[in-house]
């Protein structure tokens, strides 16, 4: 209510997500002293970034009419640099305007700590635009993947033309599917730079402000019954809309150890069947951390939350297991496989179900129960007793 209704809106780098920010700090302070907001820099529009990227290969084939060998060159320094920030890394990402953002973290220290579990929602609510109307978003993936294969194709032609023989022919063969390769990717950068003007501010109950309330619920449980065995970690991240700037942060600036750390992320369980993904991913399908897996499932009949998967849109969850560590998302999907409400209008309270977001709150402290328990380990069942 507080987040997505006396809020307009929660939008990345926004006065309203500083807001939101300062009432989840309060709230964790209610269960701990351990919390703190930390500040980071956010990239102002992610869709410009990877519209610039779709643009470069104009470039590529303005040069390759002159030096094919120059124009393979740097298209491959533009493709290699395109893969790295789309896995979240930071390349040209920083030539863009940046402006203020923050994660506020909460933290809950075991008396024998063994594990770090970092349990993630992001709290700032996105747009709506022509790129996320539901039929669009079932193409988004569909369409990302002829982008690539473009971008590898206009490579072939520049290689083909550095290579062969005058008078061979290949010369203008490799040249039409150069230019109409050109055009398609244009036309998506072009489709790209359309969606960000025409976006609408949304009130984000769903998406995301029920992990969010999540978070809080999770606070009060650990407060009241710690995790003796594992470090807790509760992060609501900001500036999700940027390209998962917040999650990007927390782990460029903590550097938790892979063998040891383990991510929950929480996404739009307010509405819809709750999930646990065993595998998601935009380019190939990435499978969720084993030890979370096998508690999720341990868990999942109790409460009510079915093996999922999800390749329509990404979640959080994709940079962490980009980087390798153990993750694991819980999220309310419709019959298509997409969350709902996912950057709509009518993204509002009434929208959310408060069952789902109790029922998702007691799957998720099962699953960090069991993962992080080791000596005596307890969780909460759905009677509300320890076990």
């Amino acid at each position: 209510m507080v987040l997505a209704g006396r809020l307009v809106h929660r939008s990345a780098q926004s006065v309203q997500e500083q807001a939101a920010a300062e009432y989840m700090e309060r709230r964790f302070r209610e269960h701990t002293a351990d919390v703190s907001r930390d500040p980071f820099p956010a990239m102002e529009n992610a869709l410009y970034l990877f519209a610039s990227y779709f643009s470069e290969f104009l470039v590529v084939t303005v040069i390759a009419a002159w030096w094919p060998a120059i124009a393979l060159g740097y298209g491959l320094i533009i493709f290699l640099a395109y893969l790295m920030e789309f896995m979240g890394y930071r390349v040209f990402e920083r030539l863009l305007p940046h402006f203020g953002s923050q994660n506020v973290t909460a933290r809950f220290m075991g008396v024998r700590p063994e594990k770090l579990l970092i349990v993630t929602a992001y709290y700032d609510s996105g747009a709506a635009s022509p790129l996320t109307h539901p039929v669009v978003v079932r193409m988004l993936r569909p369409a990302h993947l002829a982008v690539l294969f473009t971008m590898v194709l206009i490579l072939a032609t520049c290689a083909l033309d550095a290579v062969a023989a005058p008078g061979s022919g290949v010369f203008g063969i490799a040249t039409v599917v150069r230019y109409a390769s050109t055009g398609f990717i244009l036309t998506c950068a072009g489709f790209l730079y359309y969606a960000s003007a025409r976006g609408e501010d949304i009130r984000g109950a769903n998406s995301n402000a029920s992990g969010a309330t999540v978070l809080l619920s999770l606070a009060e449980a650990l407060a009241a019954r710690p995790i003796e065995d594992a470090d807790v970690w509760l992060v609501a991240t900001g500036s999700h809309e940027a390209w998962m700037s917040g999650m990007r942060y927390l782990l460029r600036s903590a550097r938790p150890a892979r063998d040891t750390t383990f991510f929950l992320n929480l996404e739009s369980v307010g509405a819809g069947d709750l999930h646990f993904l065993e595998r998601e991913g935009f380019l190939h399908a990435m499978p969720a951390g084993k030890q979370l897996l096998a508690a999720a499932r341990e868990a999942g009949p109790e409460h009510g939350v079915k093996a999922g998967a999800l390749r329509a849109v990404l979640s959080e969850a994709h940079i962490p297991l980009s980087r390798g560590y153990e993750a694991l998302t819980v999220m309310g999907l419709d019959e298509g496989g997409i969350p709902c409400h996912w950057h709509r209008a009518d993204d509002r309270v009434t929208a959310v179900d408060e069952g789902k977001i109790t029922r998702a709150a007691a799957f998720a402290e099962a699953v960090l129960r069991r993962v992080g328990g080791g000596h005596g380990a307890t969780w909460t069942g759905s009677d509300g007793k320890g076990r």
